[in-house]
């Protein structure tokens, strides 16, 4: 692997590899989605290839996400996982799990992929097929999560909380548990792509997250399955340091010194600050890393804080929440994400007395 220009390794890198997708999810997040104009060009396998290259080679990543869409409407998914592992970088495969038969999963694993996420929604049939808009889905994931075990493979479920499927998530992990998945990847909704005009009805309220992880936390340390909470819930809305086995982290790009940033390219190459940010910051193939990263829109966006947070603790770690979510949903860095935005009235303490983490 290359050196970071910083001297730290962006540990983490997203490839989303098409915007071609089976699934219309309410939830999709995915920038296109609210952009009509978004550039609509997918790299040719050669450049492709070319990327993944530069990208490992200027940034030192350690891991790379390969994610859409959905990926495996890639015929040359195989050829970019093989790429990426033959640099030393870990390949992760995030996928709908429609195409994720037996013969793909020994095909990716043979190419160096061992882990895989894939999108699972719900216990119940009806809930998951009604929230990716495809019936048939769901049974879709629960083959794809059963070939990959199988294989021996590592696989984590995805789970994108609404209010339709907030209040199964105990029967999901149990669910999860008889599946044996190594990780659940605990997602509340954001708000951008197809959910920006129906953020408000979709979202779980902050007591609905709480109930739910009060039953499913110790169920999923009882079962040994990680669970891990990838989009942020504001401290000053729920205590997430009360589940001790609960992974938490907020937005790196608040402390882009710290080199754990999430950087995301996308199909045509172009870079943005992650996969819910719609601001790019230049075409890798064309211009390097660094100067890319260093835009003046990375710095602007690291050290936002939104002035209803000024006063908080946490303002530098937790600034807000999803500030891509702000900008999708407000068009500005100066009010907070819309999920706080919703729920302010239930902030549980005077913003300068929450506890430091």
């Amino acid at each position: 692997m290359g050196d970071a220009p910083n001297g730290h390794p962006h540990q983490y890198l997203l490839y989303e590899v098409t915007k071609r997708c089976q699934n219309d999810c309410v939830f999709c997040y995915n920038v296109w989605k609210e952009d009509e104009g978004y550039p609509d060009r997918e790299l040719s396998t050669a450049d492709a290839l070319a990327l993944v290259d530069k990208a490992i080679t200027e940034t030192g990543c350690k891991y790379m996400g390969l994610t859409g869409g959905e990926p495996l409407l890639r015929k040359d998914i195989v050829d970019i996982a093989a790429r990426i592992s033959s640099r030393g970088v870990v390949p992760i495969l995030i996928s709908n799990g429609a195409l994720l038969r037996r013969e793909a999963v020994e095909r990716l694993i043979e190419a160096g992929v061992n882990d895989f996420e894939v999108s699972l929604h719900s216990h119940e049939r009806g809930i998951h097929d009604e929230l990716v808009g495809r019936s048939g889905s769901y049974d879709e994931a629960l083959e794809a999560i059963l070939a990959v075990k199988e294989i021996g493979g590592n696989v984590s479920a995805v789970f994108v909380a609404t209010r339709k499927n907030i209040g199964g998530l105990k029967r999901y992990v149990e669910l999860c548990a008889l599946l044996k998945v190594t990780w659940i990847l605990f997602n509340r909704i954001a708000c951008g792509g197809s959910c920006l005009a129906d953020f408000a009805t979709l979202a779980p309220s902050p007591s609905q997250i709480q109930d739910a992880l009060d039953e499913s936390a110790p169920l999923a340390e009882k079962y040994k399955i990680g669970l891990g909470v990838g989009v942020q819930i504001q401290p000053c809305l729920l205590d997430l340091s009360k589940y001790p086995n609960v992974r938490t982290s907020f937005c790196p790009l608040n402390n882009i010194e710290g080199g754990r940033t999430y950087f995301a390219i996308d199909p045509a190459g172009n870079l943005r600050m992650c996969n819910r940010s719609r601001i790019l910051l230049g075409n890798l193939l064309e211009r390097p890393f660094a100067e890319a990263a260093q835009a003046r829109e990375v710095a602007e966006f690291s050290r936002a804080v939104p002035e209803f947070c000024a006063d908080c603790d946490l303002a530098r770690v937790c600034a807000g929440g999803c500030k891509a979510d702000a900008l999708a949903c407000h068009g500005t860095l100066d009010r907070p994400d819309p999920y706080l935005e919703m729920w302010k009235e239930e902030v549980r303490k005077p913003i300068g007395e929450v506890r430091k983490a």
